[in-house]
């Protein structure tokens, strides 16, 4: 291998006319090869853009898929109750600051705002309805409701409610107790 060196080495040198004439031969030859290996390439490129498109239209189309699978499973019955579970403790705390955490109307009442502002977020009729992925959002927009003015609005009536009752008692103790609280029909054994 290294007489080959030494021969290649003490070779004459060739002519520049030579060289120029080899060089334009050999561009000659591989230019029409390299246009076809460019075309190749460019050929082989617009594939590749047009795959890529496909599978990002198709990435798009599984992604709209599955949202709309997420959106459309409901709630599950026990997802739906505890939801429920969550509004009610909500309101006995929101109203046991006043002492109508037991008045079962007002209960009732603000439980019924509190599950309606829940309902609006999802813009569905029951809880039922509401997407069963977002069972965490909608527990923890329960735990974080606090309309100050709707809790005064049903305090008001609570006590308003509590005010009558006290009332209608007091007429019926003394429509039928005497000024010294016994029974008025009570008959005389004095």
């Amino acid at each position: 291998m290294t007489d080959i060196i030494k021969h290649d080495s003490a070779a004459p040198a060739l002519p520049q006319e030579t060289v120029e004439i080899i060089s334009l031969v050999v561009r000659d030859m591989m230019a029409p090869i390299m246009q076809g290996i460019a075309k190749l390439l460019d050929n082989n490129t617009q594939a590749m853009e047009q795959i890529a498109a496909a599978q990002q239209a198709t990435s798009d189309r599984i992604a709209a898929l599955e949202k709309r699978v997420r959106l459309q499973t409901p709630l599950s019955k026990s997802q739906e109750n505890c939801i429920n579970g969550a509004i009610r403790a909500k309101a006995r705390e929101l109203l046991d600051p006043h002492g109508f955490s037991e008045d079962k109307k007002a209960v009732t009442k603000l439980c019924g705002i509190i599950r309606k502002s829940v309902l609006a977020r999802y813009g569905v009729g029951s809880l039922r309805e509401a997407p069963a992925y977002d069972y965490e959002t909608a527990m923890k927009q329960v735990s974080m409701w606090n309309d100050r003015l709707t809790i005064r609005d049903v305090e008001r009536e609570a006590r308003d409610r509590a005010e009558i009752l006290e009332e209608q008692t007091m007429a019926f103790v003394e429509r039928y107790a005497r000024v010294d609280g016994s029974p008025a029909d009570a008959s005389k054994h004095d």
